[in-house]
């Protein structure tokens, strides 16, 4: 792909990283025949394209580090698991804890 027009907005360095992010996985999708033909020859031409696959992964998955940060108390994307528990729902860190018999008891309503 040529780069057909630079952009005349300003962007911000979350949207660059997020563009680089794009030519990134552009450039590892692009055949290289060159690269393939040198990998057939030497019989890693498979294991070159295990390792091609695995790197796009990679880059997919990488956050932005320019991403603003979370306030605290703002829900983030952790999702905590949980285990039911005679008393209800409780997180398996707190039942993990030294805790964990005292939740596991059913408890007396006063």
């Amino acid at each position: 792909m040529k780069d057909q027009k630079s952009l005349d907005e300003k962007e911000t360095a979350l949207e660059k990283w997020d563009r680089a992010k794009t030519l990134m996985l552009e450039s590892l999708y692009k055949p290289d025949s060159t690269l393939r033909s040198c990998a057939y020859n030497q019989g890693c031409k498979d294991d070159l394209m295990s390792i091609r696959d695995k790197v796009v992964e990679m880059v997919k998955s990488m956050p932005n580090p320019h991403k603003p940060k979370l306030k605290p108390g703002e829900k983030n994307t952790h999702v905590e698991p949980t285990t039911m528990t005679p008393n209800g729902l409780i997180s398996n860190t707190l039942l993990r804890g030294a805790l964990g018999d005292y939740y596991r008891k059913q408890m007396k309503e006063e």
